[in-house]
Formats: structure tokens, sequence, C-alpha cells
């Protein structure tokens, strides 16, 4: 129940404070807003709300260690997309 709309919902709640705030708020409805099938907006309601907190945390340390090299104009989940296309 792998799709990329989901895994690319997944990287942008990882990536993006206010929209992980908003999901938190209503998990369910925020992913179905965001094109996900409502099998994928139950999983993602029923998800570890704490362990998504710690991996948008890790992920937030590793790129602020990273911090003094030159990053890609763009985030590596858009170039991912774009790739896929």
């Amino acid at each position: 129940m792998s799709s990329p709309a989901l895994e690319t919902y997944l990287a942008k709640l990882y990536m993006d404070d206010a929209l992980r705030a908003a999901f938190l708020l209503d998990p369910r409805a925020h992913a179905l807003q965001h094109g996900l099938s409502p099998e994928e907006a139950e999983a993602m309601a029923a998800m570890d709300r704490v362990g998504l907190q710690m991996a948008a945390a890790s992920y937030r340390a590793k790129r602020s260690a990273h911090g003094s090299k030159a990053r890609p104009a763009q985030p590596w989940w858009r170039r991912l997309l774009q790739a896929w296309r």
C-alpha cells in the first residue's frame, strides 16, 4: 500500500512543520484533502504521531548538520518526483 502520492505526502510531512501541524489536528481529513485514497488516509490517521515528530526532528537535524555544504536548488523529494514523470 505504498503509492507515489502517499510517499510524496509523507516526505512533505517530514519536511514541512506547518503541514505536519495541520495534519496532526485532523489526519484523515488532511490526508484526503491531499489526494490520498480513503484506505491510505485511514492508514495515515493510525500512524504513530510521536514517531512522525521524532523522524521529522531527526531529518531536520541531519539537514542542519549539512548546512555548510552547497544544497541543491530543489528539495530531494521534488527532484525525485521529477524523475518519476
